[in-house]
């Protein structure tokens, strides 16, 4: 079996389900050890549905886990067409945050980038707080 490359996967999977008003639901993907995806419908708020991602990541079920948000930008956040989806790939090596920028009309999806100063940072913040929430101290 070929490994599948999961973030070109996963943009795929974003621009073929961009709607003229955004993401109606969000989706994540995970692959297991033996490669079999999972595909989850992140139908909840959006700290929920991070929760979820963070106790999937937990359960050791996954070998890679990415999933993402439909947030807005800012001025002075490194973006230019003010939507973008924001999230986490998760592997056994590391985390790592990343932004999608898009347009919902005319629809345009832009490379995945890794390096976004601003949103690397919020999503690290966002990251610990929600682990602190799931994993923190318990009673």
């Amino acid at each position: 079996m070929t490994p599948i490359d999961l973030p070109a996967a996963y943009h795929d999977l974003l621009t073929s389900t961009i709607e003229p008003e955004g993401f109606e639901i969000p989706h994540a993907i995970g692959v297991d050890a033996d490669g079999a995806l999972t595909m989850f419908a992140l139908a909840l708020p959006v700290p929920d549905a991070y929760q979820r991602m963070v106790s999937e990541w937990a359960s050791g079920k996954f070998s890679e886990l990415i999933f993402a948000f439909d947030r807005y930008a800012l001025p002075d956040q490194g973006t230019t067409l003010g939507d973008l989806m924001a999230g986490w790939h998760f592997t056994l090596n590391r985390p790592r945050p990343f932004i999608i920028e898009c347009r919902f009309g005319p629809r345009e999806m832009r490379p995945i980038d890794w390096s976004n100063a601003h949103w690397n940072a919020a999503l690290t913040r966002e990251l610990r707080a929600h682990i602190r929430a799931s994993f923190g101290k318990r009673g």
